[in-house]
């Protein structure tokens, strides 16, 4: 075992552990007990569920490093070569189509939406969100390549997307429908998502040069947010509603049949094993014949690619099948068993889960490094990770206000959205595009295997045990967790703008003083 190995194993306990120490420190300070009365079954489930979520995303890093983001690097810097548009449209599309079928936060949330039988099923769902994604990773590398604006580019398609949300928000049957919408932009960028996104954005930057290449390596995440929305609007508009929210049954399964079920093919679903190859065989398959065609790379680098790609889905199979078998059913018994605490008790809590989920998100080490590395430094990665802390803990906070008090999201995102596009021509350009695809990175399958469920949880129970509010109340989360980061990162840019300006003027005091201005006669 090597040292990126190694710094990949600490990183990843580094990311799971303070979170399950939270769901530890609920349960034995009585405030969201899970196990039922002496059956000590899900503290086991737990801890089990940790090492086998450490494991698979250490192997995930390792793999995702040298498979999905070197794909999106030799694509990227192929594509802003090519002349013929069509070949860039076309691969750009397919590839970010693709990529999203790989990402396990969908996956968990389709399941989660489509329990019982219903129009809007599972392959419809994921469906329209990826082909929203394979058109807005086209409009992202267009918009690179012929160097436009991203700030304008944002501004239009969110107002488009409000004009599409204020139709739907009229309508009775499908307005309880909006936070799933919102939360579709969120799900779709991940831990598999991310390291592609950025890769190919900064690969298509690079090549393509200009004195804004290092603000075009970032902004790709964030525009790739925005087609799910719009996508998602459309299929529900166009559909028929979705059933109402079914509590899910409590399983009797053991421990190890419980991962089994979650791992394998089994009478519940393909299992774990064969989402991911179904996923990533695609991706393989698309990179392989468009290299061969133009990148043609040596077989030494191919070789080291498809190890990539097997490290890359082993962790990704083990990192789901956890979160299906231990981290979704407990965050809802810890969700249900936190409603019976205070209104305020419930939103300080789910304020400090929020400053943990941050770190737990595979996707937000990966974007982490690479601002650090694109700025040299100048943007600390412990920086970004604070920042992001403290806006996802907010966000979380608002779900649980949300939750508690039943209000629409549009009271938070409309005004949380034109906040964040208001602050885009406050602060530096890199920091906007950055701000973006913090948002984008920071809904990961952490937020979508435990958070979601948790907040489900609170208004199930809330509720009164039924799940007709479901929809309206407890889904919307990740669409928050998505936005409060945008305005975070951007505010963080603004202090450390006016931080530098104040610093270069200091600066000038020194070197010049008054004299200095003067002309000389000689």
């Amino acid at each position: 075992m090597n040292n990126r190995h190694v710094q990949a194993f600490i990183s990843s306990i580094l990311s799971i552990v303070p979170m399950i120490a939270i769901i530890l420190i609920l349960h034995f300070s009585g405030l969201a007990s899970i196990t039922n009365g002496n059956d000590n079954t899900n503290i086991l489930l737990i801890l089990i569920g940790m090492v086998v979520l450490i494991v698979g995303l250490a192997l995930f890093q390792i793999g995702a490093s040298s498979s999905l983001a070197k794909v999106g690097t030799y694509m990227g810097s192929s594509l802003s070569k090519q002349k013929n548009l069509f070949i860039v449209i076309l691969f750009s599309f397919a590839l970010g189509l693709l990529i999203t079928c790989a990402e396990p936060s969908i996956m968990i949330v389709s399941k989660q939406v489509t329990i019982v039988p219903g129009p809007l099923n599972a392959v419809l769902l994921v469906g329209g969100i990826a082909i929203g994604v394979g058109i807005f990773v086209v409009v992202g590398v267009l918009r690179i390549i012929y160097h436009k604006s991203l700030k304008l580019w944002y501004i239009f398609f969110y107002g488009l997307t409000f004009m599409l949300i204020s139709l739907i928000a009229i309508d009775p049957d499908r307005r309880q429908l909006l936070p799933f919408i919102f939360d579709a932009g969120g799900v779709t960028t991940g831990s598999a998502t991310v390291p592609f996104i950025l890769a190919l954005g900064a690969g298509v930057a690079t090549v393509r040069g200009g004195k804004n290449a290092t603000n075009d390596s970032f902004g790709l995440v964030g525009m790739a947010s925005v087609g799910p929305i719009i996508s998602t609007a459309l299929l529900i508009m166009i559909n028929a509603n979705m059933p109402p929210y079914e509590v899910p049954a409590i399983t009797n399964m053991s421990i190890f049949e419980r991962f089994v079920d979650a791992f394998i093919p089994s009478s519940t679903g393909y299992g774990s094993s064969i989402e991911v190859l179904i996923a990533i065989a695609p991706i393989l398959l698309i990179f392989f014949i468009y290299q061969s065609i133009y990148i043609k790379l040596p077989k030494n680098k191919i070789i080291k690619l498809l190890i990539g790609f097997a490290y890359t889905y082993v962790g990704l199979a083990l990192f789901l099948s956890a979160t299906t078998a231990s981290m979704s059913p407990i965050g809802s018994i810890v969700g249900q068993n936190l409603a019976l605490q205070s209104d305020w008790v419930i939103i300080a809590i789910a304020f400090a889960i929020g400053l943990v989920t941050i770190i737990c998100e595979p996707a937000v080490h990966v974007l982490t490094k690479q601002i650090e590395s694109v700025s040299d430094g100048r943007i600390t990665k412990i920086t970004v990770l604070l920042t992001l802390s403290i806006g996802v803990g907010i966000a979380i906070a608002l779900a649980a206000l949300r939750a508690v008090f039943k209000f629409s999201i549009l009271y938070i995102v409309i005004p949380g959205y034109a906040l964040a596009l208001s602050l885009s021509f406050m602060c530096p350009d890199i920091y906007t595009a950055i701000a973006f695809d913090s948002g984008g990175t920071a809904s990961g399958p952490m937020a979508t295997s435990f958070v979601l469920p948790m907040i489900i949880g609170i208004v199930i129970n809330r509720a009164g045990g039924s799940g007709e509010d479901v929809y309206e109340y407890g889904f919307g989360v990740v669409a928050m967790i998505a936005m409060t980061p945008i305005i975070a990162v951007q505010i963080l840019g603004i202090v450390q703008k006016v931080q530098t300006d104040y610093a270069y003027k200091v600066m000038r005091s020194h070197v010049y003083s008054i004299e200095d201005a003067q002309i000389i006669n000689f």
